[in-house]
């Protein structure tokens, strides 16, 4: 029987061997993230036993194998003769030259003068590109390897955030915010893509956990680490996406905010009549008022940029602000307050289904039906995830209205809302998952009590 178990082992592991040794040979960053994806595969299995088990490996597998696919898909049919390389969407492939032409200024390679004005330009300039410059420097140019890395980055948060959810506010809800994530159209294919979203996801649930890690511990030097790691990555998520570094504070700071109050009745009781006042009274300061006036009108601009490029766009400013961006400095009042509104509106339902403009639009309905309903869910699912655990409950809802607000009030473009709405679900979906599991609950509960009655004499 042992000799059999060898023989079997050693011939299933000198194909492996060979095989690996060749995609090796071809593209070395390849191998890397696979074993990464692995590590994160065998992690993610961890104290999970049972049909559980079984049913996450089945789900990650599925979902690696599906990103694996869609990247060898992109490198068969690309053209090769006419492009260096395929890309998923448009500024990937403007990303990863940029990438390479670091690489090779590192190296010292010479490059042609206009390649090395571009590769340092300001344009979408984050430190992300660096970091793919120094591992293609490792590896050697890997433009298409560089897809791989993002897809384990991004399931790297994933299972972050599932094993923090799995542990506090359920087994259920953690798998079924697992599985939306992974298969989620939109989701999907941002996880593939070459720019800097699924570092950026990574980091900012790292820092979520470490959050709930300073509340929790174990012990004041476990906290006091986690603080310490909470501001260098919100540093680091500065130099990645602008303002992401405030972002990822605000959500802790919110977060954590939250929780205090929530887990107090009384006090909560006492914010919910003080904090209306409280904000009405620092607004009618003249400070604060022009404070709030800047912010909305740099919201203004930015969105008034947005609905100036390419694309299919959406309006939230009054027609007449429109045709010259310098009528923003005499923002009224009351545009100002149409504005947010219409910001607020606009966020949760574009692309309405009859302002369908494309294929593409229509091809996402769908997924846009979905978020919807997710949208219903919410209200309920913070709620319950609230009585379930306070802090990780506060935690996500914070990292999402962060995330929703700062797009919501900016963004214009209806294919950029789409691709920024994603930096909000992530925190989103779970309290959904919450929500969905609870129904359903109720609804079996339901279910079986009218079939129990049904079956069971009454007494008279």
């Amino acid at each position: 029987m042992t000799t059999i178990s060898r023989r079997t082992l050693w011939n299933f592991a000198i194909p492996a061997g060979v095989v690996t040794g060749v995609v090796y040979s071809l593209s070395p960053l390849t191998v890397v993230c696979l074993a990464g994806m692995t590590a994160v595969v065998l992690w993610a299995q961890r104290g999970v036993e049972g049909d559980e088990r079984r049913w996450l490996t089945a789900i990650l597998v599925v979902a690696i194998t599906m990103r694996v696919l869609a990247v060898a898909g992109l490198f068969v049919i690309t053209d090769h003769a006419r492009v260096p390389f395929g890309s998923f969407f448009g500024d990937e492939e403007y990303f990863i030259k940029r990438s390479i032409w670091l690489r090779n200024v590192a190296l010292g390679i010479p490059l042609h003068g206009a390649d090395l004005i571009y590769a340092f330009d300001e344009y979408s300039s984050t430190t992300y590109l660096y970091v793919l410059a120094f591992i293609q420097a490792l590896t050697g140019p890997a433009p298409y390897g560089v897809h791989l890395l993002g897809i384990g980055f991004y399931l790297g948060a994933v299972v972050v955030l599932y094993r923090l959810v799995r542990s506090t506010l359920g087994r259920m809800p953690a798998l079924v915010g697992l599985v939306a994530l992974l298969f989620l159209p939109t989701q999907f294919a941002w996880s593939i893509s070459a720019l800097k979203d699924p570092l950026f996801f990574l980091l900012t649930a790292v820092s979520v956990v470490l959050t709930a890690k300073i509340v929790r511990g174990p012990g004041w030097r476990a906290r006091v680490l986690s603080a310490l790691a909470v501001v260098v990555l919100a540093a680091a998520l500065e130099t990645i996406r602008q303002a992401g570094g405030i972002l990822c504070a605000a959500g802790v700071v919110i977060g954590l905010l939250t929780a205090f109050i929530v887990q107090r009745p009384r006090l909560l009781l006492a914010t919910v009549v003080v904090l209306p006042i409280a904000a009405g009274a620092m607004l009618s300061r003249p400070a604060a008022q022009m404070a709030a006036y800047k912010a909305v009108q740099a919201a203004a601009r930015q969105h008034w940029g947005h609905v100036a490029t390419p694309g299919y766009v959406y309006h939230l400013l009054d027609p007449r602000l429109y045709p010259d961006r310098s009528e923003i400095e005499d923002l009224h009042f009351g545009e100002a307050a149409r504005f947010v509104e219409r910001a607020v509106e606009r966020y949760v339902t574009v692309p309405l289904p009859w302002e369908t403009q494309s294929a593409s639009a229509l091809l996402y309905m769908p997924e846009q039906i979905i978020w919807y309903l997710l949208v219903a869910l919410a209200p309920v699912g913070l709620v319950l995830a609230m009585r379930r655990d306070a802090v990780i409950a506060s935690l996500l809802f914070a990292q999402s209205i962060v995330a929703a607000a700062t797009i919501a009030l900016t963004s214009g473009n209806v294919g950029t809302l789409v691709r920024h709405r994603g930096l909000a679900l992530p925190y989103f979906i779970w309290l959904c998952a919450v929500a969905l599991c609870d129904l359903v609950a109720l609804a079996r509960r339901g279910r079986s009590a009218v079939l129990v009655s049904s079956v069971v004499p009454v007494n008279s």
